[in-house]
């Protein structure tokens, strides 16, 4: 389709001046908290010129008179991982002196947009899209032009910024934590193959097991979808077909929790027959389970954190990392 046959966008200014959309935001808008040099100005506002840009619905709502608030859309409003997440944002946003709306969603698309929508008429000046489980999401169009930072999650349309865990580096510091103990004969229990996360953390794997001499291709591995009973039957298969397993890797807690069962459903030990490690530090199992359950605390509070940071940063006309990725920190308990 032809310019002449669509209305131009801040996107098509942006590619015409060289900037970025942001940047043609604030520009159109004359958001007076920005610092954009008078040239990049002037260049935006010709090619706006150039372009013919009428503003659109979206576009009119993000006028300097909008507020100040970051508009958060999330499916994550219950649970820990949304009190960790939410209280990064909350003391971020009160660092910059921007209030925090929260809008829920399950996370379809339809509700997605409904969301937006929302903030949309309280005229926020910017918003964060975060998730639960490292999602793929496809951002509403109303949220073209808006400055927008993804936390736990990311978009392959978007070119959005985002913020997420390390999983690559996190699954390294799981594995090395079992294999500088001696272990060897490592079962492994996936989330899933589907998920986000499963290719960067089954390369850290490989990359752990390679460097202890283990030729991944020969390690047991199986698929627990997430669930407490999904990690029961893995390890139960694992441990089936591997008597010799002396400890398995479960890529959630929830998972381990299952694989608990397994081993003592067994007539084994947790740890002394067979050790377990998982991933995720955010509510009250690993300290509850007997022994208490060694894993890696995944970053939510942080990514919370460094998500409002880095939007602010971009409503001040900074330019920020196209992906932000944070560490996990390895919690011991007695369960390795």
């Amino acid at each position: 389709m032809s310019r002449m046959e669509r209305r131009a966008t801040m996107a098509d200014i942006a590619s015409a001046a060289g900037v970025s959309r942001t940047t043609v935001s604030f520009v159109l808008n004359d958001r007076p908290d920005s610092r954009i040099p008078q040239a990049t100005r002037a260049r935006v506002l010709r090619a706006a010129k150039e372009l013919d840009y009428r503003p659109q619905g979206t576009a009119r709502l993000a006028h300097p008179r909008s507020s100040s608030a970051l508009g958060v859309v999330t499916d994550i409003l219950t649970g820990p991982q949304a009190s960790s997440i939410i209280r990064g944002m909350q003391d971020a946003a009160l660092r910059e002196g921007m209030p925090l709306l929260l809008i829920p969603t399950t996370g379809r698309a339809e509700d997605d947009r409904r969301a937006v929508a929302s903030l949309l008429e309280h005229r926020v000046g910017a918003v964060l899209q975060a998730r639960a489980s490292g999602a793929q999401v496809t951002l509403p169009a109303e949220v073209r032009d808006i400055p927008t930072i993804l936390i736990n999650c990311q978009s392959s349309d978007s070119g959005r910024p985002s913020v997420r865990p390390d999983e690559e580096r996190i699954a390294r510091l799981e594995a090395d934590a079992l294999l500088t103990g001696e272990h060897r004969d490592i079962g492994v229990i996936e989330v899933s193959g589907a998920d986000v996360g499963a290719r960067p953390r089954r390369d850290g794997y490989r990359a752990s097991f390679t460097r202890a001499g283990i030729d991944w291709d020969g390690v047991a591995t199986a698929v627990g979808y997430g669930t407490i009973q999904g990690g029961y039957r893995a390890a139960g298969q694992l441990l089936d077909a591997n008597p010799w397993t002396t400890a398995l890797l479960c890529g959630n807690n929830r998972m381990a929790i299952g694989a608990y069962d397994a081993v003592r459903e067994r007539g084994l030990r947790v740890r002394d027959d067979v050790a377990i490690i998982g991933i995720d530090d955010e509510d009250l199992a690993p300290v509850q389970l007997r022994p208490g359950l060694t894993c890696v605390a995944l970053p939510f509070e942080e990514m919370g954190r460094v998500g409002v940071e880095r939007l602010a940063a971009m409503l001040r006309g900074e330019s920020v990392p196209a992906r932000t990725l944070l560490p996990g920190r390895l919690v011991r308990r007695a369960s390795i």
